[in-house]
């Protein structure tokens, strides 16, 4: 498929879970909810004032974050229209929430301290393009903090060659798993150095690369 057909897949798909994502009855992205935490714990390492969420959803991991620190500077971003409208109803102070792709991210250099991204970067067709644009955003010394799926070569390979073109057939928009050392090699050719790359329990990536 081309990237235009995957976005696509995404936004319809995203359209219809807008309607459940922040209910306790979000079926397959009841998992999502398991990854904010070590993004809040990551996050408080270091003081931070404005931040990005790539793939924000409804907003639940701003929402998140806002409940403990208000008084930051946070923005959300989604390539799903209705995404945005349900996160832009919830009214935060200090926060907006836009629509756009995290593959060519629409701010000025140097506009945040972190971006994060959880388990929304298997839908970006072209992955380097995000590690790209995430660098240009962020200031001198800033952190990309990303967690996603990643697993074995062996079941990485599964996940590629079965249960992506599966998930697309059902009409989602999924492009690919990466390995661990892909996601290690995207940032550094960003420009960045990568502070952390687990492979976490839970088929999870966790990774930490500073500006």
């Amino acid at each position: 498929m081309t990237p235009e057909k995957y976005k696509q897949l995404s936004i319809k798909e995203f359209t219809a879970a807008a309607k459940i994502y922040d209910s306790n009855h979000a079926g397959i992205y009841e998992m999502c909810k398991d990854d904010y935490p070590p993004i809040l714990a990551e996050l408080e390492k270091e003081p931070f004032h404005d931040v990005l969420d790539c793939g924000c959803g409804t907003g639940p991991m701003i929402e998140l974050l806002h409940e403990k620190y208000p008084e930051k500077h946070y923005v959300g971003l989604d390539l799903t229209p209705e995404m945005i409208n349900v996160a832009q109803a919830k009214k935060l102070s200090n926060t907006e929430f836009v629509v756009g792709d995290s593959e060519n991210l629409p701010f000025p250099e140097y506009s945040f301290d972190a971006v994060i991204c959880s388990n929304s970067f298997h839908h970006y067709p072209n992955p380097q393009a995000f590690f790209n644009s995430a660098y240009c955003i962020l200031r001198k010394g800033g952190r990309l903090v990303l967690r996603d799926y990643t697993s074995s070569d062996l079941m990485v390979w599964l996940m590629n060659h079965l249960e992506m073109p599966l998930a697309n057939l059902f009409g989602h928009g999924d492009v690919r798993i990466r390995k661990p050392a892909e996601f290690t090699a995207m940032a550094e050719k960003a420009g960045f150095t990568v502070l952390t790359m687990e492979k976490q329990k839970g088929f999870r990536a966790h990774l930490v690369a500073r500006k």
